[in-house]
């Protein structure tokens, strides 16, 4: 059994599970690493913050996956298959984590491809149970395509050929009337479910706990050791994390927001943390934050860019 499986997401969900518009998204802004071979699962619960031995073909689970200092390098959504594990991870860490896990192979039989011309990810929103999908956060099902739920709203990533995704979409529009959401779209409904996929511009910049990994079920403290282990292991034993990871947002400009932008104390101007990713839609910016905690929640904020943008926290985790 999974370890803290709590929905910590209960007070940004949609005031109705099933309140999102019924849309297929051809692009989500992730890729996907395959990990097969004998000790492919050896591999991942020596490098992953989650527990592999607890993922199965109804369970997937959120992980970081953390530098010898436990900076997530990536974070990653690891589903178990019949002989292999997929890692769902953001299409710009891609070659990041490819090159770094391929250290840790050495002599280990454990292969990894990536599967991007292979394996599509298709985002839906308002798949509801008639369809038989998972109800649970990271729940594993198969309707044909193998299905994952996400947290919070009722969002789901499928898994599949191309043929299978072209097959399975053309079903959802024509019988079911479902339509195209874009990719900005897709990802502010991540940020609003605190998802934190970021960019190469955050990687190795946060441990895990910062990022609301631990709260979304994707760190085992009890597995054993994994590069990072110590400092993670240690920040949560101690309460040394004095950073958190919040939501909010500010008004859609032409300037935008930038990944790793300063977020300041308008007041003191002093430095209160960061942007750790942020998108844009209908006329919203929602961005996640990584943010101190020392003195209790963080106001007065804005951004430090040119025109010092306000920005206000609409929740924590």
């Amino acid at each position: 059994m999974l370890e803290d499986r709590t929905d910590h997401t209960s007070a940004f969900r949609e005031p109705n599970a099933f309140a999102l518009s019924r849309k297929v998204f051809a692009s989500t802004g992730l890729n996907l690493i395959e990990v097969s071979g004998q000790d492919a699962a050896k591999l991942l619960q020596g490098q992953l913050t989650c527990n592999i031995n607890d993922l199965s073909a109804s369970q997937a689970s959120i992980a970081g996956f953390c530098n010898a200092k436990g900076r997530v390098i990536s974070t990653l959504l690891v589903v178990k298959s019949l002989a292999s594990f997929y890692l769902i991870l953001p299409a710009d860490l891609l070659d990041t984590v490819l090159k770094k896990l391929r250290m840790y192979v050495l002599r280990a039989d454990a292969k990894l491809h990536d599967q991007t011309g292979n394996m599509h990810i298709l985002g839906i929103s308002g798949l509801s149970p008639e369809f038989d999908a998972p109800t649970d956060n990271f729940a594993i099902g198969q309707i044909p395509l193998t299905t994952v739920k996400l947290p919070g709203a009722w969002r789901h990533l499928l898994l599949g050929t191309s043929d299978q995704i072209n097959e399975f979409t053309g079903l959802l529009r024509s019988r079911y009337a479902f339509e195209s959401g874009s990719l900005d779209e897709w990802r502010y409904q991540d940020i609003s479910t605190a998802l934190p996929w970021f960019d190469i511009s955050q990687s190795e910049q946060h441990i895990p706990q910062m990022l609301g990994i631990d709260q979304l079920g994707g760190i085992s403290f009890s597995k054993g050791c994994y590069t990072g282990q110590e400092i993670v292991a240690r920040s949560h034993y101690l309460g040394k994390v004095k950073r958190a990871l919040f939501i909010a947002e500010c008004p859609q400009s032409s300037n935008g927001v930038i990944n790793g932008c300063k977020v300041l104390d308008s007041i003191s101007q002093q430095s209160m943390g960061c942007v750790l990713t942020n998108a844009a839609w209908a006329g919203i910016n929602r961005a996640l934050l990584v943010l101190q905690i020392v003195d209790g929640l963080p106001k007065n904020l804005i951004l430090d860019d040119d025109y010092r943008t306000p920005i206000a926290i609409i929740s924590d985790q």
